[in-house]
């Protein structure tokens, strides 16, 4: 086998591991006469196997030119797009690409977007009765606001996409914004934006309010601007869906603060805020229902499933937070973040590390 040949082999043999462990991260790393691959599988990052110093400039080269990038520029970071296959072809996965200049080389991160309609449903999205019933609420409302808050990585997006197709019955108008495109979904019109070309979020939501539609979905509040039309949007009669970062559902409306949002804006038009994080499922096959928590991880050294990491599969847990009448009086007197907080306690609304513990009591995932 000639050394190009060997490296194809070396990067294929990469991809068909990724797909095999339902990976979300490809990771290619450069160091001092070595580069290194890493996977991140259910929110955790391992070593996958190594390839000698002079390969990485090829394999970084090949991914480039899959990506549409610019082989030649390697001082600048570069952003892209590609279609991932398995060796046996039966699976086709989207990827975004990422090239980062380091010390020794571009560090490469390819995150493969391996969702599809099918796994799009509402109701197993990691919901409690109670918080999907709310959510359903705000969801059936003509026009407000919803906003799903949380880190990058928390599954924010596969949320969003799960409330566009709760809404998908055919008598609405439904329009998105997003920075990817992540999932494409029928009956949705969804706009990829484009800065280079100056198709921002603002600029995107201007126009698709001339497009009398009934539900918005905005891929992320990231400027004042974007959130300024997102709200007069809500506002004027729509449903609009949007993402943005915060640590929870009551932190949201400081950020907003932030934002240059008025507190009568938030406390009129907001319908419910979300927070979500992802965490770890106990591997059904090696773990079983155990009866208590010591018993939750057993010996996985052979297990075929959760490559000895005893974990496999991740769900949501989630905090709902409706708005009600007292909060919305809260909110419109400027009131603290603690009493918020208060305030949601009183109104019976579970908070990250409440919703957690239902899950640690039933026994599927553990406190590591």
């Amino acid at each position: 086998m000639s050394e190009d040949d060997a490296v194809i082999h070396f990067w294929e043999k990469v991809i068909d591991q990724a797909l095999h462990n339902k990976a979300s991260d490809i990771h290619i790393e450069p160091e001092q006469g070595i580069s290194h691959v890493r996977l991140r599988v259910d929110g955790h990052l391992s070593h996958l196997m190594s390839s000698p110093s002079q390969w990485h400039e090829r394999i970084a080269s090949r991914i480039k030119i899959l990506a549409r990038l610019d082989i030649s520029e390697k001082r600048l970071p570069q952003d892209g797009q590609m279609v991932l296959s398995a060796t046996n072809q039966s699976q086709r996965v989207d990827c975004r690409i990422s090239t980062l200049p380091t010390l020794h080389g571009e560090k490469i991160v390819v995150r493969l977007l391996n969702k599809n309609e099918g796994d799009l449903d509402v109701e197993c999205i990691g919901l409690h009765d109670t918080q999907l019933a709310q959510l359903k609420e705000a969801l059936n409302r003509p026009q407000g606001f919803i906003l799903v808050t949380g880190p990058t990585g928390s599954g924010k997006t596969q949320t969003l996409y799960s409330c566009l197709k709760y809404l998908l019955d055919g008598s609405r108008n439904i329009t998105s914004i997003e920075d990817p495109i992540e999932i494409q979904l029928k009956g949705i019109q969804q706009v990829q934006v484009n800065e280079k070309s100056g198709l921002r979020f603002d600029v995107a939501l201007r126009a698709i309010m001339r497009q009398d539609p009934d539900v918005i979905m905005v891929g992320e509040i990231r400027d004042p601007e974007t959130a300024k039309i997102a709200f007069q949007a809500a506002e004027t009669g729509h449903l609009v869906l949007s993402t943005l970062h915060a640590n929870d559902a009551p932190s949201a409306l400081s950020r907003l603060k932030q934002l240059n949002i008025d507190s009568n804006h938030m406390a009129n038009n907001l319908l419910c805020v979300t927070a979500q994080r992802l965490i770890r499922l106990i591997c059904h096959y090696c773990g079983g229902q155990p009866r208590s928590m010591s018993e939750a991880i057993k010996d996985v050294s052979d297990c075929p499933h959760c490559h000895q990491s005893g974990f496999k599969g991740r769900t949501a847990v989630h905090q709902v937070m409706p708005l009600s009448t007292p909060l919305r009086v809260l909110i419109e007197n400027q009131a603290s973040l603690s009493s918020i907080k208060e305030q949601c306690h009183l109104d019976g609304i579970a908070n990250l590390r409440e919703s957690a513990q239902v899950l640690l009591e039933r026994g599927i995932t553990t406190s590591n």
